[in-house]
């Protein structure tokens, strides 16, 4: 059932992500090549993360609003982290890097500690965690207001 705390939710989440995403690219300009597929990977992930996650338990969540957006926003960062080691596997595949199917499955959680490794400049975990804790203020203030 559509929520206002649903809507909002999805919609930051997808913004926090696109501006994550810029931050990230600016940071690390040698990966801009891969900033569109980048940005609609996190758009739609902040989507479904802010309709299926934070929207769906914030009323019903008793701690403070801040942390919950923490939450969600750790759950969106370990999605964004997988789709983007499945996107490094995949290419790999293409380009005949693998010669079994287990070093080829093997790679995805490599390649997540070391885009986990890249984001951990202050200035992307810092974006990250203030965005996640106002999109939850701002959600837990919308359920409360609409509901």
């Amino acid at each position: 059932m559509p929520t206002a705390a649903r809507l909002v939710a999805s919609i930051l989440l997808a913004i926090s992500g696109a501006i994550v995403v810029m931050v990230t690219v600016n940071v690390y300009p040698d990966i801009a090549r891969r900033g569109n597929s980048m940005m609609a990977t996190a758009v739609v992930l902040g989507l479904f993360n802010g309709w299926l996650g934070l929207g769906k338990k914030i009323p019903h969540d008793e701690n403070h609003a801040i942390f919950s957006g923490l939450k969600s926003g750790v759950t969106f960062f370990l999605w964004v982290l997988f789709f983007f080691a499945m996107d490094g596997m995949i290419a790999g595949i293409m380009a005949h890097a693998y010669y079994e199917p287990m070093s080829a499955v093997l790679q995805i959680p490599a390649r997540m500690l070391a885009y986990g490794r890249m984001a951990m400049d202050i200035q992307i975990l810092g974006t990250m965690l203030v965005l996640s804790g106002f999109v939850g203020v701002v959600t837990k203030g919308a359920s409360r207001r609409w509901s």
